[in-house]
Protein backbone atom coordinates (compact mmCIF):
# COMPACT_ATOMS: atom_id res chain seq x y z
CA UNK A 1 0.00 0.00 0.00
CA UNK A 2 1.38 3.41 -0.95
CA UNK A 3 2.42 5.78 1.80
CA UNK A 4 -0.12 8.57 1.51
CA UNK A 5 1.39 11.25 3.70
CA UNK A 6 -0.79 14.35 3.72
CA UNK A 7 0.99 17.38 2.22
CA UNK A 8 1.96 20.10 4.67
CA UNK A 9 0.22 22.78 2.62
CA UNK A 10 -3.05 20.86 2.28
CA UNK A 11 -6.15 22.87 3.16
CA UNK A 12 -9.85 22.14 3.22
CA UNK A 13 -12.92 24.07 2.11
CA UNK A 14 -13.71 24.55 5.78
CA UNK A 15 -11.60 24.43 8.91
CA UNK A 16 -12.67 24.03 12.51
CA UNK A 17 -11.32 27.36 13.77
CA UNK A 18 -12.95 30.33 15.43
CA UNK A 19 -11.29 32.66 12.88
CA UNK A 20 -13.10 30.85 10.07
CA UNK A 21 -16.32 30.96 12.02
CA UNK A 22 -16.03 34.70 12.48
CA UNK A 23 -15.22 35.20 8.79
CA UNK A 24 -18.27 33.20 7.75
CA UNK A 25 -20.59 35.11 10.06
CA UNK A 26 -21.13 32.16 12.37
CA UNK A 27 -19.57 33.51 15.55
CA UNK A 28 -22.86 33.48 17.43
CA UNK A 29 -23.50 29.86 16.50
CA UNK A 30 -20.00 28.85 17.58
CA UNK A 31 -20.46 30.58 20.93
CA UNK A 32 -23.72 28.77 21.56
CA UNK A 33 -22.15 25.41 20.74
CA UNK A 34 -19.18 26.01 23.02
CA UNK A 35 -21.53 26.96 25.85
CA UNK A 36 -23.63 23.86 25.32
CA UNK A 37 -20.75 21.54 26.25
CA UNK A 38 -20.96 17.80 25.65
CA UNK A 39 -24.72 17.86 25.33
CA UNK A 40 -24.27 19.39 21.89
CA UNK A 41 -23.64 16.61 19.40
CA UNK A 42 -24.27 18.60 16.17
CA UNK A 43 -21.68 18.70 13.42
CA UNK A 44 -21.01 22.44 13.41
CA UNK A 45 -19.04 22.27 10.20
CA UNK A 46 -22.26 21.65 8.33
CA UNK A 47 -23.64 25.08 9.21
CA UNK A 48 -20.46 26.76 7.94
CA UNK A 49 -20.60 25.44 4.39
CA UNK A 50 -22.17 22.82 2.25
CA UNK A 51 -21.08 19.26 3.08
CA UNK A 52 -17.89 18.23 1.32
CA UNK A 53 -18.52 15.71 -1.43
CA UNK A 54 -15.32 13.78 -0.82
CA UNK A 55 -14.33 13.89 -4.50
CA UNK A 56 -11.39 11.53 -5.17
CA UNK A 57 -11.59 10.20 -1.62
CA UNK A 58 -10.72 6.53 -1.06
CA UNK A 59 -13.85 4.45 -0.56
CA UNK A 60 -14.45 1.49 1.69
CA UNK A 61 -13.35 -1.09 2.42
CA UNK A 62 -10.20 0.52 3.80
CA UNK A 63 -7.16 -1.72 3.89
CA UNK A 64 -5.16 0.48 6.21
CA UNK A 65 -5.22 3.35 8.65
CA UNK A 66 -3.64 5.51 5.94
CA UNK A 67 -6.41 4.92 3.39
CA UNK A 68 -9.02 5.81 5.98
CA UNK A 69 -7.26 8.98 7.17
CA UNK A 70 -6.94 10.07 3.53
CA UNK A 71 -10.69 9.57 3.13
CA UNK A 72 -11.37 11.68 6.24
CA UNK A 73 -9.08 14.34 4.83
CA UNK A 74 -10.80 14.39 1.43
CA UNK A 75 -14.19 14.64 3.13
CA UNK A 76 -12.99 17.67 5.09
CA UNK A 77 -13.00 15.88 8.44
CA UNK A 78 -9.31 16.13 9.32
CA UNK A 79 -7.72 19.09 11.08
CA UNK A 80 -3.91 19.41 11.11
CA UNK A 81 -1.70 20.84 13.85
CA UNK A 82 2.09 21.21 13.61
CA UNK A 83 4.63 21.85 16.32
CA UNK A 84 2.42 20.69 19.19
CA UNK A 85 4.11 20.49 22.62
CA UNK A 86 2.55 17.56 24.45
CA UNK A 87 4.96 18.03 27.35
CA UNK A 88 2.78 21.12 27.84
CA UNK A 89 -0.31 18.95 27.07
CA UNK A 90 -1.23 20.98 23.99
CA UNK A 91 -2.55 17.98 22.02
CA UNK A 92 -4.94 17.11 24.85
CA UNK A 93 -5.96 20.76 25.18
CA UNK A 94 -6.69 20.88 21.44
CA UNK A 95 -8.92 17.82 21.70
CA UNK A 96 -10.79 19.18 24.72
CA UNK A 97 -11.34 22.49 22.93
CA UNK A 98 -12.61 20.83 19.75
CA UNK A 99 -15.09 18.76 21.73
CA UNK A 100 -16.16 21.81 23.77
CA UNK A 101 -16.72 23.79 20.57
CA UNK A 102 -18.27 21.19 18.28
CA UNK A 103 -19.51 18.36 20.50
CA UNK A 104 -18.26 14.81 20.93
CA UNK A 105 -19.70 13.73 17.58
CA UNK A 106 -19.03 16.99 15.74
CA UNK A 107 -15.31 17.36 16.45
CA UNK A 108 -12.99 16.48 13.52
CA UNK A 109 -10.23 13.93 13.39
CA UNK A 110 -6.82 15.41 14.18
CA UNK A 111 -3.31 15.04 12.75
CA UNK A 112 -0.30 16.14 14.80
CA UNK A 113 3.13 16.39 13.21
CA UNK A 114 6.43 17.67 14.58
CA UNK A 115 5.14 16.82 18.03
CA UNK A 116 7.20 17.14 21.21
CA UNK A 117 6.62 14.66 24.03
CA UNK A 118 8.61 12.91 26.75
CA UNK A 119 11.35 15.49 26.28
CA UNK A 120 12.02 14.68 22.63
CA UNK A 121 10.73 15.57 19.16
CA UNK A 122 9.12 13.06 16.84
CA UNK A 123 8.88 12.97 13.06
CA UNK A 124 6.18 10.29 13.07
CA UNK A 125 2.66 11.74 12.96
CA UNK A 126 0.02 11.11 15.63
CA UNK A 127 -3.62 10.83 14.57
CA UNK A 128 -6.70 10.73 16.80
CA UNK A 129 -10.50 10.92 16.95
CA UNK A 130 -10.76 8.95 13.74
CA UNK A 131 -14.19 7.46 14.42
CA UNK A 132 -15.74 10.06 16.71
CA UNK A 133 -17.54 12.20 14.13
CA UNK A 134 -21.08 11.18 13.16
CA UNK A 135 -19.96 11.03 9.52
CA UNK A 136 -17.46 8.24 10.26
CA UNK A 137 -20.36 5.81 9.86
CA UNK A 138 -21.11 7.31 6.42
CA UNK A 139 -17.49 7.07 5.26
CA UNK A 140 -16.88 3.57 6.61
CA UNK A 141 -20.13 2.11 5.25
CA UNK A 142 -20.41 4.34 2.15
CA UNK A 143 -23.73 5.79 3.32
CA UNK A 144 -25.38 9.14 2.53
CA UNK A 145 -25.06 12.13 4.85
CA UNK A 146 -27.77 14.65 5.69
CA UNK A 147 -26.52 18.21 6.26
CA UNK A 148 -29.44 18.90 8.62
CA UNK A 149 -29.39 15.71 10.68
CA UNK A 150 -25.87 14.54 11.60
CA UNK A 151 -27.19 11.23 12.95
CA UNK A 152 -28.53 10.10 9.57
CA UNK A 153 -25.59 7.85 8.70
CA UNK A 154 -25.54 6.29 12.18
CA UNK A 155 -29.23 5.45 11.95
CA UNK A 156 -28.78 3.99 8.46
CA UNK A 157 -25.76 1.92 9.56
CA UNK A 158 -27.63 0.58 12.59
CA UNK A 159 -30.59 -0.40 10.40
CA UNK A 160 -28.25 -2.09 7.92
CA UNK A 161 -26.51 -4.16 10.61
CA UNK A 162 -29.77 -5.02 12.34
CA UNK A 163 -31.21 -6.35 9.07
CA UNK A 164 -28.07 -8.46 8.54
CA UNK A 165 -28.30 -9.89 12.07
CA UNK A 166 -31.96 -10.73 11.55
CA UNK A 167 -31.18 -12.54 8.30
CA UNK A 168 -28.34 -14.52 9.91
CA UNK A 169 -30.06 -15.40 13.21
CA UNK A 170 -27.89 -13.00 15.17
CA UNK A 171 -24.54 -14.02 13.67
CA UNK A 172 -22.10 -11.81 11.84
CA UNK A 173 -20.91 -12.60 8.36
CA UNK A 174 -17.38 -14.03 8.42
CA UNK A 175 -14.66 -13.60 5.82
CA UNK A 176 -11.54 -15.51 6.76
CA UNK A 177 -8.33 -13.44 6.83
CA UNK A 178 -5.91 -13.78 3.94
CA UNK A 179 -2.31 -14.61 4.87
CA UNK A 180 0.41 -12.95 2.80
CA UNK A 181 4.19 -13.34 2.70
CA UNK A 182 6.31 -11.30 5.09
CA UNK A 183 8.05 -9.49 2.25
CA UNK A 184 4.65 -8.21 1.08
CA UNK A 185 3.53 -6.94 4.50
CA UNK A 186 4.06 -3.20 5.17
CA UNK A 187 4.27 -3.83 8.93
CA UNK A 188 7.43 -5.91 8.29
CA UNK A 189 9.38 -3.15 6.52
CA UNK A 190 11.68 -2.62 9.52
CA UNK A 191 12.55 -5.38 12.00
CA UNK A 192 14.35 -5.06 15.34
CA UNK A 193 15.02 -7.62 18.04
CA UNK A 194 16.45 -7.75 21.56
CA UNK A 195 18.28 -4.68 22.79
CA UNK A 196 17.88 -2.96 19.41
CA UNK A 197 14.21 -2.46 20.33
CA UNK A 198 13.30 0.96 21.75
CA UNK A 199 9.59 1.61 22.24
CA UNK A 200 10.38 5.08 23.60
CA UNK A 201 11.43 6.12 20.09
CA UNK A 202 7.74 6.44 19.15
CA UNK A 203 5.35 9.24 20.21
CA UNK A 204 3.49 7.41 22.95
CA UNK A 205 2.82 10.10 25.55
CA UNK A 206 1.00 11.14 28.70
CA UNK A 207 -2.49 12.25 27.75
CA UNK A 208 -3.10 13.82 31.16
CA UNK A 209 -0.71 15.29 33.76
CA UNK A 210 -2.14 12.76 36.24
CA UNK A 211 -1.05 9.73 34.21
CA UNK A 212 1.59 7.46 35.67
CA UNK A 213 3.65 7.68 32.49
CA UNK A 214 3.41 7.52 28.69
CA UNK A 215 0.76 5.13 27.37
CA UNK A 216 0.06 3.04 24.32
CA UNK A 217 -3.72 3.27 24.31
CA UNK A 218 -4.87 2.05 20.88
CA UNK A 219 -3.10 -1.29 20.57
CA UNK A 220 -5.08 -4.38 19.66
CA UNK A 221 -3.62 -6.72 22.26
CA UNK A 222 -3.47 -10.25 20.84
CA UNK A 223 -3.65 -13.12 23.35
CA UNK A 224 -4.61 -16.75 22.89
CA UNK A 225 -5.98 -19.73 24.78
CA UNK A 226 -6.36 -23.42 23.83
CA UNK A 227 -10.12 -23.27 24.42
CA UNK A 228 -11.03 -19.63 23.74
CA UNK A 229 -8.82 -19.17 20.70
CA UNK A 230 -7.23 -15.82 19.80
CA UNK A 231 -8.59 -12.61 21.31
CA UNK A 232 -8.17 -8.97 20.32
CA UNK A 233 -8.67 -6.48 23.15
CA UNK A 234 -7.86 -2.82 23.63
CA UNK A 235 -6.21 -2.27 27.03
CA UNK A 236 -4.17 0.58 28.44
CA UNK A 237 -0.42 -0.16 28.20
CA UNK A 238 2.03 1.98 30.15
CA UNK A 239 5.50 2.38 28.63
CA UNK A 240 8.13 1.95 31.35
CA UNK A 241 11.24 1.48 29.26
CA UNK A 242 12.64 0.65 25.82
CA UNK A 243 11.53 -2.98 26.15
CA UNK A 244 9.17 -2.82 29.15
CA UNK A 245 5.42 -2.25 28.81
CA UNK A 246 2.70 -2.73 31.43
CA UNK A 247 -0.48 -4.40 30.13
CA UNK A 248 -3.73 -3.78 31.98
CA UNK A 249 -5.95 -6.83 31.48
CA UNK A 250 -9.07 -5.28 32.99
CA UNK A 251 -11.50 -7.32 35.11
CA UNK A 252 -14.28 -8.97 33.15
CA UNK A 253 -12.44 -8.83 29.81
CA UNK A 254 -11.36 -11.82 27.76
CA UNK A 255 -7.67 -11.05 28.22
CA UNK A 256 -7.80 -11.52 31.99
CA UNK A 257 -9.81 -14.73 31.55
CA UNK A 258 -7.00 -16.07 29.39
CA UNK A 259 -4.41 -15.04 32.00
CA UNK A 260 -6.33 -16.87 34.74
CA UNK A 261 -6.71 -19.95 32.56
CA UNK A 262 -2.94 -19.96 31.95
CA UNK A 263 -2.31 -19.71 35.69
CA UNK A 264 -4.61 -22.68 36.28
CA UNK A 265 -2.56 -24.65 33.76
CA UNK A 266 0.57 -23.84 35.75
CA UNK A 267 2.06 -21.45 33.19
CA UNK A 268 4.18 -18.48 34.26
CA UNK A 269 3.95 -16.36 31.10
CA UNK A 270 1.91 -15.90 27.94
CA UNK A 271 2.83 -14.67 24.44
CA UNK A 272 1.34 -11.30 23.47
CA UNK A 273 1.40 -9.07 20.39
CA UNK A 274 0.44 -5.38 20.35
CA UNK A 275 -0.81 -4.19 16.95
CA UNK A 276 -0.87 -0.39 16.55
CA UNK A 277 -2.24 1.63 13.64
CA UNK A 278 -4.64 -1.07 12.47
CA UNK A 279 -7.36 -0.69 9.83
CA UNK A 280 -10.62 0.89 11.11
CA UNK A 281 -12.65 -2.36 11.25
CA UNK A 282 -10.01 -4.23 13.23
CA UNK A 283 -9.82 -1.26 15.61
CA UNK A 284 -13.60 -1.24 16.10
CA UNK A 285 -13.78 -5.00 16.73
CA UNK A 286 -10.83 -4.84 19.13
CA UNK A 287 -12.38 -2.00 21.14
CA UNK A 288 -16.04 -3.06 21.27
CA UNK A 289 -18.25 -5.99 22.16
CA UNK A 290 -18.31 -7.04 18.52
CA UNK A 291 -18.58 -9.99 18.54
CA UNK A 292 -20.09 -10.57 21.98
CA UNK A 293 -18.29 -13.34 23.86
CA UNK A 294 -20.70 -13.32 26.83
CA UNK A 295 -21.91 -16.87 27.36
CA UNK A 296 -19.75 -18.14 24.49
CA UNK A 297 -16.41 -19.74 25.28
CA UNK A 298 -16.00 -21.17 21.78
CA UNK A 299 -13.18 -19.72 19.68
CA UNK A 300 -14.15 -16.65 17.66
CA UNK A 301 -12.02 -15.44 14.78
CA UNK A 302 -12.37 -11.71 15.33
CA UNK A 303 -10.33 -10.89 12.24
CA UNK A 304 -12.87 -12.89 10.23
CA UNK A 305 -15.60 -10.81 11.87
CA UNK A 306 -13.75 -7.62 10.90
CA UNK A 307 -13.43 -8.96 7.35
CA UNK A 308 -17.13 -9.75 7.21
CA UNK A 309 -18.07 -6.30 8.49
CA UNK A 310 -16.03 -4.60 5.79
CA UNK A 311 -16.88 -7.11 3.07
CA UNK A 312 -13.28 -8.04 2.32
CA UNK A 313 -10.70 -10.31 3.91
CA UNK A 314 -8.11 -8.74 6.21
CA UNK A 315 -4.57 -9.31 4.93
CA UNK A 316 -2.60 -10.94 7.75
CA UNK A 317 1.00 -11.95 8.30
CA UNK A 318 2.64 -14.30 10.78
CA UNK A 319 4.40 -12.59 13.69
CA UNK A 320 8.14 -13.10 14.07
CA UNK A 321 7.50 -15.45 16.99
CA UNK A 322 5.03 -17.45 14.91
CA UNK A 323 2.40 -17.13 17.63
CA UNK A 324 -0.15 -14.92 15.87
CA UNK A 325 -1.51 -13.81 12.53
CA UNK A 326 -1.80 -10.02 12.65
CA UNK A 327 -3.04 -7.35 10.18
CA UNK A 328 -0.31 -6.92 7.59
CA UNK A 329 -1.24 -3.29 6.86
CA UNK A 330 -0.73 -2.19 10.49
CA UNK A 331 1.80 0.49 11.39
CA UNK A 332 3.60 -1.17 14.32
CA UNK A 333 3.67 -4.70 15.77
CA UNK A 334 5.23 -5.27 19.20
CA UNK A 335 5.87 -8.89 20.24
CA UNK A 336 6.87 -10.27 23.59
CA UNK A 337 6.05 -12.26 26.69
CA UNK A 338 3.88 -11.21 29.62
CA UNK A 339 4.97 -12.40 33.05
CA UNK A 340 1.78 -13.48 34.85
CA UNK A 341 3.50 -14.23 38.16
CA UNK A 342 5.73 -11.26 39.01
CA UNK A 343 3.56 -8.16 38.87
CA UNK A 344 4.46 -4.46 39.24
CA UNK A 345 2.67 -1.14 39.92
CA UNK A 346 0.91 0.57 36.99
CA UNK A 347 -1.15 3.74 36.49
CA UNK A 348 -2.99 5.93 37.13
CA UNK A 349 -4.56 6.67 33.74
CA UNK A 350 -7.29 9.03 32.46
CA UNK A 351 -10.15 6.58 31.91
CA UNK A 352 -13.33 6.42 29.80
CA UNK A 353 -15.73 7.74 32.45
CA UNK A 354 -13.86 11.04 32.46
CA UNK A 355 -12.27 10.26 35.84
CA UNK A 356 -8.67 9.33 36.60
CA UNK A 357 -8.38 5.55 36.74
CA UNK A 358 -7.04 4.18 39.99
CA UNK A 359 -3.38 3.10 40.01
CA UNK A 360 -2.82 -0.61 40.47
CA UNK A 361 -0.29 -2.06 42.88
CA UNK A 362 0.03 -5.18 40.77
CA UNK A 363 -0.25 -5.41 37.01
CA UNK A 364 1.27 -7.37 34.17
CA UNK A 365 4.71 -6.77 32.65
CA UNK A 366 5.39 -7.29 28.95
CA UNK A 367 9.02 -7.77 27.95
CA UNK A 368 9.40 -6.90 24.27
CA UNK A 369 11.37 -9.34 22.15
CA UNK A 370 10.67 -8.10 18.62
CA UNK A 371 9.47 -4.90 16.98
CA UNK A 372 8.41 -4.58 13.34
CA UNK A 373 6.92 -1.51 11.69
CA UNK A 374 6.41 0.54 8.54
CA UNK A 375 8.86 3.22 7.54
CA UNK A 376 7.93 6.39 9.44
CA UNK A 377 5.01 4.67 11.17
CA UNK A 378 1.88 6.55 12.19
CA UNK A 379 0.65 6.36 15.77
CA UNK A 380 -3.03 6.49 16.63
CA UNK A 381 -3.81 7.94 20.06
CA UNK A 382 -6.98 7.71 22.08
CA UNK A 383 -7.78 10.75 24.19
CA UNK A 384 -9.71 8.49 26.52
CA UNK A 385 -12.65 10.08 28.30
CA UNK A 386 -12.61 13.03 25.87
CA UNK A 387 -13.62 11.60 22.49
CA UNK A 388 -15.87 8.87 21.10
CA UNK A 389 -13.32 6.23 20.24
CA UNK A 390 -15.04 3.95 17.73
CA UNK A 391 -18.18 3.68 15.63
CA UNK A 392 -21.06 2.11 17.53
CA UNK A 393 -23.77 1.22 14.98
CA UNK A 394 -22.77 -2.50 14.78
CA UNK A 395 -22.70 -2.88 18.57
CA UNK A 396 -25.99 -1.01 19.03
CA UNK A 397 -27.62 -3.19 16.36
CA UNK A 398 -26.41 -6.32 18.18
CA UNK A 399 -27.89 -5.16 21.49
CA UNK A 400 -31.15 -4.19 19.79
CA UNK A 401 -31.38 -7.57 18.06
CA UNK A 402 -30.91 -9.38 21.39
CA UNK A 403 -33.48 -7.21 23.17
CA UNK A 404 -36.10 -7.71 20.47
CA UNK A 405 -35.73 -11.48 20.61
CA UNK A 406 -37.30 -11.51 24.07
CA UNK A 407 -39.18 -8.20 23.87
CA UNK A 408 -40.50 -7.48 20.34
CA UNK A 409 -42.03 -4.24 21.64
CA UNK A 410 -38.57 -2.66 21.85
CA UNK A 411 -38.23 0.10 19.24
CA UNK A 412 -34.75 1.49 19.85
CA UNK A 413 -31.71 1.37 22.15
CA UNK A 414 -29.08 4.02 22.76
CA UNK A 415 -26.16 4.46 25.16
CA UNK A 416 -25.03 8.10 24.88
CA UNK A 417 -21.27 8.48 24.79
CA UNK A 418 -21.31 11.73 26.76
CA UNK A 419 -23.01 10.06 29.74
CA UNK A 420 -21.33 6.76 30.59
CA UNK A 421 -23.63 4.61 32.72
CA UNK A 422 -26.88 5.77 31.09
CA UNK A 423 -28.94 3.64 28.72
CA UNK A 424 -32.10 4.70 26.87
CA UNK A 425 -34.70 2.21 25.58
CA UNK A 426 -37.87 3.11 23.67
CA UNK A 427 -40.83 0.73 23.48
CA UNK A 428 -44.25 0.48 21.86
CA UNK A 429 -46.09 0.02 25.13
CA UNK A 430 -49.02 -2.41 25.12
CA UNK A 431 -49.56 -3.35 28.77
CA UNK A 432 -48.99 -2.07 32.32
CA UNK A 433 -45.55 -2.73 33.83
CA UNK A 434 -44.00 -3.41 30.45
CA UNK A 435 -41.24 -0.81 30.69
CA UNK A 436 -39.83 -2.29 33.91
CA UNK A 437 -40.05 -5.78 32.46
CA UNK A 438 -38.13 -4.77 29.33
CA UNK A 439 -35.43 -2.85 31.22
CA UNK A 440 -34.76 -5.35 33.98
CA UNK A 441 -32.36 -7.68 32.10
CA UNK A 442 -30.29 -4.69 30.94
CA UNK A 443 -30.13 -3.24 34.45
CA UNK A 444 -29.37 -6.59 36.05
CA UNK A 445 -26.73 -7.94 33.69
CA UNK A 446 -25.12 -5.09 31.72
CA UNK A 447 -22.37 -3.74 34.01
CA UNK A 448 -22.23 -0.48 32.04
CA UNK A 449 -25.96 0.26 32.53
CA UNK A 450 -26.33 1.95 35.91
CA UNK A 451 -29.33 4.10 34.94
CA UNK A 452 -31.81 2.62 32.45
CA UNK A 453 -34.47 5.02 31.17
CA UNK A 454 -37.44 3.65 29.24
CA UNK A 455 -39.61 5.94 27.10
CA UNK A 456 -42.53 5.64 24.70
CA UNK A 457 -41.94 5.17 20.99
CA UNK A 458 -42.80 8.82 20.23
CA UNK A 459 -39.53 9.85 21.90
CA UNK A 460 -36.36 9.95 19.78
CA UNK A 461 -33.81 8.44 22.14
CA UNK A 462 -30.96 9.71 19.98
CA UNK A 463 -31.99 13.14 21.29
CA UNK A 464 -31.08 13.42 24.98
CA UNK A 465 -33.26 16.52 25.30
CA UNK A 466 -36.28 14.47 24.20
CA UNK A 467 -35.45 11.81 26.82
CA UNK A 468 -35.18 14.49 29.51
CA UNK A 469 -38.55 15.83 28.34
CA UNK A 470 -40.10 12.40 28.93
CA UNK A 471 -38.49 12.07 32.35
CA UNK A 472 -39.67 15.53 33.35
CA UNK A 473 -43.25 15.14 32.14
CA UNK A 474 -44.08 11.41 32.34
CA UNK A 475 -42.02 9.83 35.10
CA UNK A 476 -43.65 9.36 38.53
CA UNK A 477 -40.71 8.58 40.86
CA UNK A 478 -42.74 6.81 43.54
CA UNK A 479 -44.63 4.65 41.04
CA UNK A 480 -42.23 4.02 38.18
CA UNK A 481 -38.80 3.40 39.69
CA UNK A 482 -36.99 0.17 40.51
CA UNK A 483 -33.67 0.02 42.36
CA UNK A 484 -31.41 -3.02 42.47
CA UNK A 485 -28.52 -3.38 44.90
CA UNK A 486 -25.23 -5.27 44.71
CA UNK A 487 -25.11 -5.72 40.95
CA UNK A 488 -21.82 -6.22 39.10
CA UNK A 489 -20.16 -2.88 38.33
CA UNK A 490 -18.05 -2.09 35.32
CA UNK A 491 -14.40 -2.27 36.36
CA UNK A 492 -13.78 1.43 35.67
CA UNK A 493 -16.96 2.77 37.33
CA UNK A 494 -15.73 5.62 39.59
CA UNK A 495 -18.85 5.46 41.81
CA UNK A 496 -18.76 1.74 42.66
CA UNK A 497 -18.33 1.72 46.47
CA UNK A 498 -16.20 -1.44 46.62
CA UNK A 499 -15.00 -1.17 42.97
CA UNK A 500 -16.85 -4.42 42.24
CA UNK A 501 -20.57 -3.86 42.80
CA UNK A 502 -23.02 -1.01 42.33
CA UNK A 503 -26.71 -0.24 42.64
CA UNK A 504 -28.84 0.15 39.50
CA UNK A 505 -32.03 2.08 38.77
CA UNK A 506 -34.77 1.76 36.18
CA UNK A 507 -36.69 4.93 35.37
CA UNK A 508 -39.98 4.21 33.64
CA UNK A 509 -40.56 7.47 31.76
CA UNK A 510 -43.35 6.05 29.62
CA UNK A 511 -46.85 7.44 30.02
CA UNK A 512 -48.13 5.82 33.20
CA UNK A 513 -51.44 4.06 32.59
CA UNK A 514 -54.26 4.25 35.17
CA UNK A 515 -53.46 0.62 36.12
CA UNK A 516 -49.95 1.79 37.01
CA UNK A 517 -51.23 4.68 39.13
CA UNK A 518 -51.10 7.24 36.33
CA UNK A 519 -53.70 9.86 35.35
CA UNK A 520 -56.96 8.85 33.61
CA UNK A 521 -55.59 10.24 30.35
CA UNK A 522 -52.65 12.22 28.95
CA UNK A 523 -53.06 15.47 27.06
CA UNK A 524 -51.83 15.60 23.49
CA UNK A 525 -48.46 17.16 22.81
CA UNK A 526 -48.52 20.70 21.48
CA UNK A 527 -46.28 19.68 18.58
CA UNK A 528 -48.56 16.75 17.68
CA UNK A 529 -51.61 19.00 17.52
CA UNK A 530 -49.72 21.64 15.53
CA UNK A 531 -48.44 19.18 12.91
CA UNK A 532 -51.85 17.55 12.65
CA UNK A 533 -53.79 20.75 12.22
CA UNK A 534 -51.21 22.70 10.20
CA UNK A 535 -49.42 19.91 8.33
CA UNK A 536 -47.77 22.07 5.68
CA UNK A 537 -46.59 24.95 7.84
CA UNK A 538 -43.12 23.61 8.56
CA UNK A 539 -42.46 22.70 4.94
CA UNK A 540 -43.68 26.12 3.83
CA UNK A 541 -41.43 28.17 6.10
CA UNK A 542 -38.31 26.05 5.54
CA UNK A 543 -38.81 26.34 1.80
CA UNK A 544 -39.06 30.13 2.08
CA UNK A 545 -36.19 30.70 4.53
CA UNK A 546 -33.81 27.70 4.31
CA UNK A 547 -30.65 29.61 5.23
CA UNK A 548 -32.16 30.93 8.45
CA UNK A 549 -34.07 27.81 9.48
CA UNK A 550 -32.22 24.72 8.27
CA UNK A 551 -29.31 24.07 10.59
CA UNK A 552 -27.95 20.82 12.04
CA UNK A 553 -29.89 19.31 14.88
CA UNK A 554 -28.03 19.25 18.17
CA UNK A 555 -27.71 15.89 19.86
Amino acid sequence: MANRNIPADHTHPFEFTRRKLMASGMAMAATSVAGAGTETQGAMKRSMTKPDTGINAPRPPFDSLRDYVEALDKHGLLQRFSGVDQDGYEATAIMYQLVDSFGVHGAPAVWFDDITANGQSFNSPVVANLQGHWDAEAILWDLPRDPHDPTTAFRAAKKMHLEQLEKQAGSYALIEPHEIAKQEAPCKTIRKTGDAVDITAFPFFRGNPGDGGPYINTASVFTKDPDMGVNLGTYRCQVKGPRKIMVNFEAGQTGIKMVKAALERGEVSIPVALVIGQDPMTWMVSSSRIPNRLGNRNPIDELAVAGGLRGKAIDVVRTESGEFLVPAQAEIVIEGTVDIINLEPEGPYHEMYGYMGIPKDKNYVLTVDTLTHRKNPWVMNSFTGVIAEYITAPQTASVLYTLRKSHPEVVNYHSPHDSQGLVYISIKKSKPGQAIEVAKPTAMFNPLARVVIVVDDDIDIMDSAAVRFAVGSRWQPSLATRIFENRRAFALDPAAPDRKTTSKVIIDATRQWPEEGGPPFYQELNRTVFESEAPEALQRVTARWPEQLLRPKRF
